[in-house]
C-alpha cells in the first residue's frame, strides 16, 4: 500500500534510516527535529518507515546470506591451515556470521508459524 507523503517526508525516511538520532536525521533534511517527532506519530509516515527499514533488512538479509558461503569457506581454510596467520580471527568472524544466519532461520521459523496460528485463530 503506497501513502502519499511529501518530499521532505521521504527524505526524513531515507535519513532515519542513515543516522542514529532523530536529531541528526532532523538536521541532514534541513528540518526542526519537533517537525520529525509530529511526523513519526503520523500511521501514514510511519508505514512507509516501517517499509523502507523492512526493505533495509531484508537487504542486509540478503548480504549476510551471501556472506555465509564465505564463511563456510573461511572455517575450512582455518580447519585445513589453523596456524596461519589472522586464522583466529576469520574463525570469529565466520562463526559470527553463521550464528546470525541460524538465527535468521529460527525467527523466520517462528514468524511462519505465528502466521499459520493467526490464520487458524481469526
Amino acid at each position: 500500500m503506497s501513502q502519499k507523503i511529501t518530499r521532505n517526508q521521504r527524505k526524513a525516511v531515507a535519513s532515519l534510516l542513515k543516522y542514529k538520532t532523530i536529531g541528526e536525521a532532523a538536521g541532514a533534511v534541513g528540518i526542526n527535529p519537533r517537525t520529525l517527532h509530529r511526523w513519526l506519530g503520523d500511521p501514514g509516515f510511519r508505514l512507509v518507515l516501517s517499509q523502507a527499514e523492512g526493505e533495509a533488512i531484508d537487504l542486509i538479509t540478503r548480504r549476510l546470506l551471501v556472506m555465509g558461503d564465505k564463511a563456510l569457506d573461511s572455517i575450512e581454510g582455518v580447519l585445513d591451515c589453523p596456524d596461519q596467520p589472522g586464522a583466529s580471527n576469520r574463525r570469529l568472524a565466520a562463526l559470527a556470521i553463521l550464528d546470525q544466519l541460524l538465527k535468521l532461520r529460527e525467527l523466520r521459523n517462528i514468524e511462519g508459524r505465528l502466521t499459520d496460528l493467526e490464520k487458524e485463530v481469526f
